[in-house]
């Protein structure tokens, strides 16, 4: 069963142009990721969990609208920015002429 390191996630995800949501809890790390202002979607990360495990991975590659292969080439960082946004291009996410 794979699992991710969550500082590392959380990195890769804030080089990946996801920024600090201004809503947090106590128990998560709010991230979102705007496109020319416009927050497009967002994910969650536990405080104080050293790794991610398989049930948040589900969660968040729904969240980031990925697959799962795509979401652990994105937090590994083999998925650019560039190919990320053409992902959300193709499901209507963001604007094609964007």
């Amino acid at each position: 069963m794979p699992t991710l390191d969550a500082k590392q996630t959380y990195k890769n995800l804030k080089k990946k142009g996801f920024e600090d949501a201004p809503s947090r809890s106590d128990d998560h790390k709010y991230l979102e990721f705007r496109h020319k202002g416009k927050v497009i979607l967002y994910t969650k990360l536990s405080h104080g969990k050293k790794e991610i495990g398989e049930p948040l991975i589900g969660q968040m590659k729904r969240q980031c609208k990925l697959e799962k292969s795509d979401f652990m080439d994105l937090v590994n960082c083999p998925l650019s920015l560039e190919e990320y946004t053409i992902k959300l291009r193709e499901q209507g996410l963001l604007d094609a002429n964007d």
